[in-house]
This record gives structure tokens, sequence and C-alpha cells, in this order.
């Protein structure tokens, strides 16, 4: 059984917005399934000394930088605090991370900072010697440490910086054979400021497989392009939509099925129907062709382009991709036809994301292409 993720609107974006559910979907076998899923959850409290989290950092066993966190950073004032208040011997917020398993039993794990990333970076940066203390910023110890580096301060005061260097902090380890669910879960909560982290930061985060690494390359190779930019705002980019069109269009790629006219297990739910393709593409219960996986993500740009001008141009894109990536030219050629359609029009009319919609507007498009 897949591990479904938790049904939580702070973090869904528009893709379950009025969606209406069968009333014959059962709630409460859903959160049963939640709880059985959330005994399985294991995370472990360790305490790391400040020492062994430099070490860490240094070696790599300790990513600061993954690739879904934003570069939000601390000014020297707030850096300044958090190490006096390290030698103050304070009590710090607990940090939470990710274990990533290493790709063979000899490799270690690797660990990636969900939250606590600004606390652990400004132990590096001292550390290394590349954060020099304000004198502003120090309330006790502004005689002692201000305009000093570590390396200063360790000369005049070593006794001071030994205790601090064996001090330790609580770190919540999110272990890697944890479900999904859990990780989804929890990288939303720890993540409920301002700028929480939306949902497909978190898959970014979350979801390992070759083929997001495909999608990972061509952004990579292409995000700088001029068609790129003309279906990707600036904004859509630094909050990796352009990764969750992709995702979603993978996503509808596999589960149209064209001989039973439907999307199959969508059940009103296109959040937890992209999930569970991604899940299973990187549990391998799904092998994507490499070929096929390029040319969802190119023909999904050329169908942006296509509809751009159309305000339902996503449910579009979900119902031409299948057959985009087989026929991209006849798809091309019958974009107008399907734009006008009567019936996929009043499948856009009210609720198109329901089961219904979803599966009128595939049917529709393989009638079309096969006319």
């Amino acid at each position: 059984m897949n591990d479904q993720l938790p049904y939580d609107v702070d973090i869904q974006l528009a893709e379950n917005e009025n969606v209406e559910i069968d009333a014959s979907h059962s709630d409460e076998n859903e959160f049963e399934h939640k709880r059985e899923l959330l005994k399985k959850t294991k995370i472990v409290k360790q305490t790391w000394s400040i020492l062994e989290i430099f070490q860490k950092i240094k070696e790599g066993k300790l990513l600061l930088n993954p690739e879904y966190q934003r570069n939000v950073i601390w000014d020297k004032a707030k850096k300044t605090a958090f190490i006096e208040s390290l030698f103050m011997g304070i009590i710090i917020p607990p940090v939470y991370v990710v274990e990533i398993p290493g790709d063979n039993i000899l490799e270690e794990n690797t660990y990636e900072v969900v939250d606590g990333k600004q606390r652990l970076s400004t132990v590096d940066d001292f550390i290394k010697g590349t954060l020099v203390l304000q004198e502003k910023s120090l309330e006790y110890y502004p005689d002692w440490f201000a305009g000093k580096a570590f390396s200063g301060i360790r000369q005049e005061h070593s006794e001071m910086v030994n205790e601090m260097l064996s001090s330790v902090l609580d770190i919540y380890v999110i272990t890697a054979n944890s479900p999904e669910f859990t990780k989804y879960d929890i990288f939303s909560r720890l993540n409920k400021g301002a700028e929480k982290l939306k949902v497909n930061e978190i898959r970014k985060a979350i979801y390992r497989s070759e083929t997001l690494k495909i999608i990972e390359n061509y952004v990579n190779e292409h995000v700088e392009d001029s068609q790129y930019k003309m279906v990707f705002t600036t904004n859509d980019i630094k909050r990796y939509e352009d990764y969750g069109r992709f995702y979603r269009s993978i996503a509808f790629f596999v589960r149209t099925n064209p001989e039973k006219n439907c999307v199959e297990r969508y059940n009103s739910r296109p959040r937890e129907m992209i999930n569970d393709v991604l899940y299973d593409i990187q549990q391998r219960n799904i092998i994507m062709d490499p070929e096929n996986v390029l040319s969802i993500i190119q023909q999904t740009i050329q169908l942006l382009i296509r509809f751009k001008e159309n305000s339902n141009k996503q449910y579009l894109i979900d119902a031409c991709i299948h057959y985009a990536v087989l026929n991209p030219q006849k798809v091309m050629e019958l974009a107008n036809a399907i734009e006008t359609d009567d019936v996929i029009l009043e499948s856009l009319e009210k609720s198109p994301q329901t089961t219904t919609n979803v599966n009128n507007r595939a049917k529709r498009v393989r009638e079309l292409m096969n006319s």
C-alpha cells in the first residue's frame, strides 16, 4: 500500500481546491490509514555537541543547504547574539534533520537540516572564523568578545571555548525508513512562518529518483531560456512551481489509461495522486523511460505555450499530456478543437477537478485523437 500523505489545506496550493469529493469516499478509513502510518514513524532524539556538529558539516555529513531550502540569512546581530547564548549555556531549541541513506551498505548516512538551518550555519561560520562578533549585539561579554573571531576568543578564553564546544544540542532525526507521510507532515508543520514551504518545495525535499534528477537537470540547463521564462515567472521558479507542473504532468501521463477512458486512482484528489506517483517512482514500483520523462517535460512546455492565454490551461495539459508524448504533432493540430470542444468546455464550467470531469476530458481527448 502506498504511503498516503496528509490532506493539509495549508500546503496544498490549489491542487485540491474546489474539488467536490465523492460522497462514497470514507474519511474514517483515510484517518485510520494515517494513524497506522504514524505508528511506523520513527523520530530519534540524539544529542550532538557543537564540535560534533561542526565536524559533520565540514565532512559533508550534515547538509545545510538542501535545494528546497530558501536562502534566508541571519544578519550579524542575530548571529552574534546566538553565539553569546551558546557561551551563556542557554538551552537552544531543538534542531530537526532528515536522515538520507547512503547509496550502498558501506556508505554512511548523511543528514539534511529541516529546521534549524540558521543556528547550524552560525555555528559553522563562527568556528571557521568567518564570523566576527559585534559589540552592540553582545550583552554579557562585549569586553571579552567584541570584534573578535573564534581563534582570538579561544586564545584568551580557552576554557570557555572548550566548554562551549562540548555543550550539546538536541537533534531530532527523522529516520530514513519513516513513511513519506511523516516526512511531508513534519516539513509542513515546522514551516508555519510567513514564508512556509509550499507543496512543491516539500516534494523536492522528500522524493528522490532518477526521474526527478532528469527534471532537475533539465531545469538547470534551460531555466534561463527565453521559452522557459515565457511560461514560468520568476516567482514560479523561486517556489518550484515549474517542478510542480512537471510532477503533475508525469502523474497524469502515468495514470491516464486510454483503454479505460480514465485517469486511474485519481479519486478527486490530484495532490494525493501526484504524491503517490512520485512515491511509486522513488520505490521503483513505476519505472520511467528517461526519454519519456524528457518528452513529458518538453511537451508540457509546448502545451503551456499553446494554451498560454487559456485560463484552464492546466486542466487541458492534464488531459493532453499522455497523448502529446505519444503523438505531439497531432495534439498540436487538434489544440484548437480541444479548446473549443463542447464536452471539454462543459467539464470546465464547474468543479473541473472532480473525477467525473477529469475523466470526461481524458475520454474526449482520446476520441478526438482517434477521429
